[in-house]
């Protein structure tokens, strides 16, 4: 890990990480709107969207631990996918491959204002590859992230990727965030039955 850029602020255990995908015909702006109103003010929900051309959107749930806030429960998320697809008709698929166990979701955007410069994927891949890299997927997603602010559920998104690899990625993600000035990420990290996030010091 790059530890001169990044430190461990927060963390929990265990691994929760499942794809949701709403029913054929189901609009982006629509399921957003659904997953958005399924938080709470104790639990903030946390998705990466995939958008397949032609298809319907599709969402990781990831848990994103917060310094603030903690981290939603695996039991919490596990309820938001269990109304989604009993009220909803969405279905839970359990996502992750053994052998590539290592999840890290990677914002675009420089800081969070949303005029800010945003980098685009085809960047993360080809650092990736500067720093000698294989074996990693690079999924080019939209971040979302809803919670209750103000009596209010508020939605923070950005363009993102999922960067899939196993542990011996970590210091060359750590550098590829720092080149495209992001302050934090999270790493989901099913060898370790954790999931952590790091923030440059």
């Amino acid at each position: 890990m790059n530890a001169s850029t990044y430190e461990e602020v927060a963390s929990t255990s265990g691994v929760y990480q499942p794809l949701l995908v709403p029913p054929a015909g189901a609009r982006r702006v629509d399921a957003v709107r659904l997953l958005a109103a399924a938080c709470t003010p104790r639990v903030t929900v946390t998705a990466a969207i995939h958008q397949p051309a032609g298809g319907v959107p599709r969402f990781t749930l990831i848990r994103d631990p917060s310094v603030s806030d903690g981290a939603p429960g695996i039991d919490d998320y596990a309820a938001i996918a269990a109304s989604l697809k009993a009220n909803h008709g969405w279905r839970v698929l359990e996502a992750g491959d053994g052998s590539l166990p290592v999840t890290v979701m990677l914002g675009l955007r420089e800081g969070y204002v949303p005029g800010s410069l945003v980098h685009d994927a085809t960047e993360v891949l080809s650092l990736l590859g500067f720093h000698g890299v294989g074996g990693v997927f690079v999924n080019r997603v939209h971040l979302m992230c809803a919670r209750h602010l103000d009596g209010d559920v508020r939605v923070h998104d950005e363009p993102g990727v999922l960067i899939v690899g196993d542990a011996t990625i970590l210091p060359a993600v750590a550098s590829v965030a720092d080149r495209l000035a992001q302050h934090r990420f999270v790493v989901t990290d099913r060898g370790e039955n954790r999931t952590y996030a790091l923030r440059r010091r």
